[in-house]
């Protein structure tokens, strides 16, 4: 089964699509969908678009799981990013594929077993449980929602059992 998660972004939107088979994690490909300030705002949109539709047929992602949009100071930003969240889930929408939202807290609460957990304890527990080298943090947060949304549960148990031994 491979899932797709999304870290939502209009500069940078990561993703990361995770391929599980018995309860094993690997990265199939992960990476950035960049677009720059220079850039027109619709041309930039549509890039987001293309770029995601074309990985989206290429690994065909039996679900995903989005990271929800949370509030900032920056109301400017905010928007652009809960656009090209619009955008993402309409990429999604037509080809199919189910989705689930998850805050961040739940990714890191389901990742490490510590809801405030800071970027390098998810980074390594996703090189731990993926065998990969993920340094990049918008990247490592897509892997992250993806593996949170694979395993659900099964994670938060090892890492339990981790705490335990």
């Amino acid at each position: 089964m491979i899932t797709l998660g999304i870290d939502p972004g209009f500069a940078r939107c990561g993703y990361g699509f995770i391929e599980s088979k018995n309860s094993v994690y690997k990265i199939v490909d992960c990476g950035l969908i960049e677009t720059f300030q220079n850039e027109e705002y619709n041309r930039r949109l549509k890039k987001i678009f293309d770029e995601l539709n074309d990985l989206i047929i290429k690994y065909k992602p039996d679900n995903a799981a989005i990271e929800e949009l949370f509030f900032s100071k920056n109301t400017k930003t905010a928007l652009k990013v809960a656009e090209a969240r619009g955008i993402i889930i309409l990429a999604l929408t037509i080809n199919n594929i189910d989705f689930m939202e998850y805050k961040p807290k739940e990714v890191k609460s389901q990742i490490t077993g510590n809801g405030n957990a800071n970027k390098n304890a998810v980074i390594k527990m996703i090189n731990l449980f993926t065998g990969s080298k993920i340094i990049q943090d918008d990247t490592a947060d897509a892997v992250a929602i993806a593996l949170a949304h694979a395993s659900r549960n099964r994670i938060l148990l090892w890492n339990l059992i981790l705490l335990i031994t």
